[in-house]
């Protein structure tokens, strides 16, 4: 079966020569050359073998979190006084589900500091998520015995995000001196098809199933809402000063993005006769579910220089009839990155970067 969905993309590449290998595949996209000379001129699409469902950005606008974190210190700094700015919590309870104080975080800050919250987080999203979008923001603190169970939450978004304002108090510079728990948990996608990936000689313990993040404070965690997650409760303090405190919310909207010398206008002709034929090809191949996002460098002469995946939590889904699901995502990702790497955009007097992401229900 692999064979026959890898010949599908080597016949589409139209003059892009497609390798792979074991563990992380290598497709070698060469643009049409022009005499034998230039027939070695190329550059490597690297494919994973997996996807990637969740991400770790330390340091995430540290001088600004620093700032949002100083304005809540100082509204908590007295519990003895009595200001309308302190009462602004949403004590929200789910039995079995969620326990947390919640508020707004464009009220609690602010429009101007909001929205220059709002701009990093859009920035990012769209360099790396392709999306050009986020929901509102929330703030969310957890004192003892708070907590969120396991859920998923797809509709908001094809990414959710944490980022933690939790000090860093402990002697070694770590989150925790007061409280323990508070880390943002993952299921492992491999447990979700338990006994296909079942090992009887395997001891499986709770960081086989479950991914677990601390709370530094300035890191942003991004990741796949599809896969079961939650917030393990926290023990120990009941003072909000000490708690865990969060920043959440969804990327939301995945469009292309354009920055450079190329404008959309410039782009779109040759896009959407490419990416109509591209669609048309994608859904012959088997079903999968997630996103990839694919990030063009666009040389000032309007061939395409580079590809880089920016996200990818291309999910195939399983049939007993099909390939595996490492040689379909292959096979879906090569016909992606074939299709691309043809491309050739209006001449410009500088380099574009194009970021393109792809969308599988």
């Amino acid at each position: 079966r692999m064979s026959a969905l890898s010949s599908v993309a080597r016949a589409r590449a139209s003059g892009t020569t497609v390798r792979t290998r074991r563990r992380s595949r290598r497709a070698r996209g060469t643009r049409r050359a022009t005499n034998e000379d230039d027939a070695d001129a190329g550059f490597d699409v690297e494919i994973a073998e997996k996807p990637t469902h969740w991400r770790v950005v330390d340091g995430f606008v540290s001088d600004f979190a620093n700032d949002l974190r100083a304005v809540y210190d100082g509204r908590t700094r007295d519990p003895l006084r009595v200001d309308p700015e302190r009462f602004v919590w949403d004590y929200w309870h789910v039995p079995n589900q969620y326990t947390l104080l919640r508020t707004p975080a464009e009220d609690y800050f602010g429009a101007e500091r909001y929205g220059e919250l709002e701009k990093a987080l859009l920035e990012y999203g769209r360099r790396e998520l392709g999306c050009s979008a986020i929901t509102p923001v929330w703030m969310s603190c957890y004192v003892h015995g708070m907590r969120q169970e396991l859920h998923a939450d797809v509709p908001h978004g094809p990414w959710a995000f944490v980022l933690s304002l939790t000090k860093n108090d402990a002697e070694d510079g770590s989150y925790g001196a007061h409280f323990r728990g508070g880390e943002t948990q993952i299921m492992r996608p491999e447990r979700l098809n338990y006994w296909k990936n079942f090992d009887a000689g395997e001891v499986v313990e709770r960081s086989q199933i479950m991914e677990t993040i601390a709370p530094t404070f300035g890191r942003l965690v991004a990741f796949d809402p599809r896969l079961p997650h939650g917030v393990t409760e926290v023990f120990g303090t009941q003072d909000p000063r000490h708690g865990r405190l969060v920043l959440h919310g969804w990327f939301k909207d995945p469009e292309p993005s354009f920055s450079g010398a190329l404008t959309e206008e410039d782009a779109s002709p040759t896009l959407e006769g490419a990416l109509g034929e591209l669609y048309g090809r994608l859904v012959e191949l088997p079903r999968a579910s997630g996103m990839v996002c694919a990030a063009l460098t666009v040389a000032p002469d309007g061939a395409v220089t580079n590809l880089r995946w920016t996200c990818d939590t291309l999910t195939p889904i399983p049939l007993p009839e099909l390939p595996s699901e490492t040689d379909i995502r292959d096979a879906i990702m090569l016909d992606i990155a074939s299709a691309l790497l043809e491309l050739k955009f209006p001449a410009r007097d500088a380099e574009s970067v194009i970021t393109l992401p792809f969308c599988f229900e």
